[in-house]
């Protein structure tokens, strides 16, 4: 990348931070922070703002390095492989945000506005990022499968994680509102395994590899699984006691999106 490209690169990332932390402030009213939290030594030491602004920085970064390494094996033409990856994470960290509502007994209307200040600012810097570094490249394919197809694979993504999920939750492998919101937490994980779905047909295709395997770890653990940790990471940065949960979140729902992908690309998608 060139230095004039890079700073650019860079710029794009810290406007769209910027705007997170507008996002934020705008609709503090709608935060649902427990009225008496433990604060991580990380954010004692810089304050809930100042941890909270590590987080994005950190976050958006990864997520952008991610774009940039695989921006031109996502489908499509160039300007529409930004608006594309930018739309898939900040569709999974939206509906991520909402797990909140089984999991604390958080209202509905209060994790979704918030979800959304994280959900636009990605949004934004997937379409800006794309117009700044995609280019034409006769490597990649053509994301036309048919309808039929799509929806199975769909399906299987989200049954692999429904299942998985279910498992971790019986066995307590992770925090799960199983027990008092047993509704909400079936209606979480069916929608989250919907939009783990929607991903592996949005990014799917940029994993390709020379096997099936290759290529559902690529997904698993790139695509999905970096943009997914930074998420998540956000809690253990701000808040003590969830630094255990969130690892084992991450590494049980990487191992189900790889599996979901090796079975959804090794199949129906099969080219």
């Amino acid at each position: 990348m060139r230095r004039s490209t890079a700073m650019r690169f860079a710029g794009i990332v810290v406007g769209c931070v910027v705007l997170d932390i507008v996002l934020h402030l705008v609709t503090s009213g709608f935060s649902s922070t427990p009225p008496t939290p433990d604060y991580s030594p990380l954010a004692e030491r810089l304050g809930t703002g100042g941890a909270a602004t590590l987080w994005a920085l950190f976050a958006f970064s990864g997520v952008a390095c991610v774009f940039y390494r695989f921006r031109n094996r996502i489908p499509g033409p160039a300007l529409t492989r930004g608006p594309r990856y930018g739309a898939g994470i900040a569709s999974l960290w939206l509906v991520a945000m909402l797990e909140g509502v089984p999991l604390f007994g958080n209202a509905v209307v209060d994790e979704f506005v918030v979800g959304l200040s994280d959900a636009i600012p990605v949004l934004v810097m997937g379409a800006l990022l794309g117009r700044l570094v995609a280019k034409n490249s006769d490597r990649t394919e053509s994301d036309c499968v048919p309808l039929v197809r799509k929806l199975l694979a769909l399906c299987i993504f989200a049954v692999v994680f429904i299942a998985g999920r279910y498992a971790a939750y019986t066995t307590e492998a992770i925090r799960s509102g199983l027990q008092t919101h047993a509704l909400e937490t079936f209606l979480w994980t069916v929608l989250m395994g919907i939009c783990i779905g929607v991903n592996g047909l949005l990014l799917g295709q940029a994993a390709r590899a020379t096997s099936s395997s290759r290529s559902a770890a690529t997904f698993g653990l790139c695509l999905f699984g970096v943009n997914w940790a930074f998420f998540l990471l956000f809690m253990p940065m701000v808040f003590s006691g969830f630094l255990n949960d969130v690892l084992a979140r991450i590494a049980i729902d990487v191992v189900l999106v790889t599996a979901g992908h090796y079975l959804t690309y090794s199949t129906v998608l099969r080219r």
